[in-house]
């Protein structure tokens, strides 16, 4: 295949990095987090007037900081009222001849004990006795002491809690929501067979409860509280914000802006569409960044750290992102130098019957490494009963998206070829040299082609490598870590030396989700690598095969004869009744 034919099929290099459409001169005033969540703001401010609601479910993956923003939000938000809250216990200590009595009162003055001005609190762990108060009683002369807890010090007021406290102490749940349903707080011993020294008389509360959790913690406590929807509401704090349209994004530079000027930092637009860039190789979307504020506060501090500056570029973020790459690379690199020492076989140059270079992305358990690694696709093919073998499935080590994948691929090529419902071949698939387990349908679209190839005794060209998961109709649809994949084959590809000739094929709809490192860019815009992208398997075979997967209406030289015609024609011949001898049947 030619340069000329790469550079016609492929991606340009600008479309290898998103680019923010709006202009420094068009970013707003600046924003707030809270601007950027309306959603949420919106369910908070009718919560807080809602006299009849006492308790927000608030989906939250950042509890630490988004508490600290909450609080402000909620104390700027809560209806003002100048009023005292709560009451004044008065405690008759007993002697060695009475009870001690204990009598409550409203309170007059935020000196009383249990008085309060409607405080909004906010505490992420806690036991009983931090949230509940507790009950003192001096060892030596029995006197009584009331400690308010959290509960009574927000009386009137907001308390923030985490769910994570709640579900490891499910017994403070209970009765918290005894507190929020009744409005009114009960003393209790803290220890089950022991009362109380005395009676300590209950009294009104009214305390709005907001509960900060992840999707994960929340969907525990809503299995151990079936009813908890019932009475409270729900939010959630978005942890990706849009950025499609210009508006969208001139909020999201603003915000940006104001959190840089919040820790003394100066950023040029450089550096906000670089920010822009590295977040959206986390959210795979070009349309959506993470709103996580110590995400972002996190960049900016690690940038301003390593440059040794306050005014901050794109090359100050290139440099850490760099750093980082680094930091975390001796896994990756480790399973590179097996590849660039022949440890682990992977091809980058020639063709080869029933071999293709697939893309996949490597977790180690215990680390935040995650890279892109070519595996190796091989399949033979037999004239047999019609079994497709999957040996990592044989073998347990793959699960069971994988193994929807290769079925997928499996019935894909019957249909378009139409086969009979019993396959006339037998097929084995392996993923070569894999020794863990493998899941997910990413390759099913490598699968395909190998078994094409292997079927019309077609070479595949191993110096392009090939991602995309397939449905029965031929489709080729998204599939995950699509920067990794590409960049993890590049790399093996350079440090073997670019030939001009090598590149990937990714779905057409992973386009969105680019967002490639400066290297790969650099190597596209030089005519060094190249990026394919694809629809369906007609578009991928005339891609990597140079000919026509289905025979259409038009007359073909020998050379570009379709692939549908080659298979039949093998299929053909093995049928015949000719006499062989044993081995000639061995081999399809």
């Amino acid at each position: 295949m030619s340069s000329s034919f790469f550079r016609e099929q492929s991606l340009s290099w600008d479309a290898l990095q998103p680019q923010l459409t709006t202009t420094e001169t068009e970013i707003s005033p600046m924003l707030d987090f809270w601007a950027l969540q309306p959603n949420v703001r919106n369910a908070l401010s009718l919560f807080l007037r809602n006299q009849n609601r006492s308790l927000m479910v608030l989906k939250a993956d950042d509890k630490p900081d988004y508490a600290a923003l909450l609080m402000a939000f909620v104390q700027q938000t809560l209806p003002k009222v100048r009023s005292v809250f709560g009451v004044n216990y008065v405690v008759e200590q007993g002697d060695s001849f009475s009870f001690p009595h204990i009598e409550v009162e409203p309170a007059q003055s935020l000196e009383d004990n249990f008085a309060t001005s409607g405080e909004v609190l906010s505490a992420l762990y806690c036991d009983q006795f931090q949230l509940f108060g507790k009950v003192k009683v001096h060892p030596g002369s029995q006197d009584i002491q009331l400690t308010p807890g959290l509960i009574h010090r927000a009386n009137g007021g907001v308390l923030i809690l985490s769910a994570s406290t709640l579900l490891a102490q499910f017994d403070l749940w209970q009765r918290l929501k005894h507190i929020l349903q009744t409005q009114q707080f009960d003393w209790f011993s803290a220890h089950p067979f022991k009362t109380l020294p005395c009676e300590i008389p209950s009294y009104p509360l009214n305390v709005k409860v907001i509960i900060l959790g992840n999707r994960a913690e929340l969907a525990t406590l809503g299995e151990l509280e079936e009813d908890l929807y019932d009475f409270a509401d729900y939010a959630e704090i978005e942890s990706y914000l849009s950025v499609v349209d210009v508006n969208e994004q001139k909020n999201w530079a603003s915000y940006v802006q104001k959190t840089a000027k919040e820790n003394n930092l100066e950023l040029d637009f450089s550096a906000v569409n670089k920010i822009y860039q590295l977040l959206v190789r986390e959210s795979e979307n070009r349309f959506l960044v993470k709103t996580s504020p110590a995400t972002l506060k996190n960049m900016l501090l690690n940038a301003a750290i390593l440059a040794q500056k306050t005014d901050l570029s794109a090359v100050d973020f290139e440099a850490v992102f760099q750093q980082q790459i680094a930091q975390h690379g001796f896994l990756k690199e480790q399973t590179y130098a097996d590849i660039l020492n022949e440890q682990v076989y992977v091809e980058t140059d020639g063709e080869i019957v029933g071999q293709v270079n697939g893309l996949s992305v490597i977790e180690y358990p215990g680390t935040p490494v995650a890279f892109g690694e070519p595996s190796r696709i091989s399949c033979i093919v037999q004239f047999g009963d019609g079994e497709v073998i999957d040996v990592e499935r044989k073998n347990e080590l793959a699960g069971n998206i994988h193994s929807k994948g290769m079925m997928i691929a499996q019935a894909c090529l019957s249909n378009i070829l139409e086969f009979p419902s019993q396959l006339p071949f037998s097929a084995s698939l392996v993923f070569e040299q894999s020794y863990g387990e493998i899941d997910g349908d990413s390759a099913s679209l490598a699968i395909f082609c190998v078994l094409v190839s292997a079927l019309a005794d077609l070479p595949l060209p191993q110096y392009i490598a090939m991602t995309g998961s397939i449905d029965q109709f031929g489709l080729i649809h998204a599939v995950g870590g699509v920067n990794d994949k590409i960049e993890g084959f590049f790399t093996i590809c350079q440090r073997r030396g670019l030939t001009g000739k090598q590149g990937v094929i990714i779905p057409a709809t992973t386009i969105q989700q680019l967002s490639l490192s400066e290297e790969v860019v650099s190597a596209v815009k030089n005519g060094e690598f190249f990026i394919f992208p694809v629809e369906d398997i007609y578009q991928a075979c005339e891609l990597i095969f140079q000919r026509d997967l289905l025979e259409e209406d038009k007359i073909y030289e020998e050379s570009k004869t379709p692939i549908s015609r080659l298979i039949q024609r093998r299929i053909d011949i093995r049928a015949e009744p000719v006499k062989k001898g044993f081995l000639d049947f061995l081999r399809f």
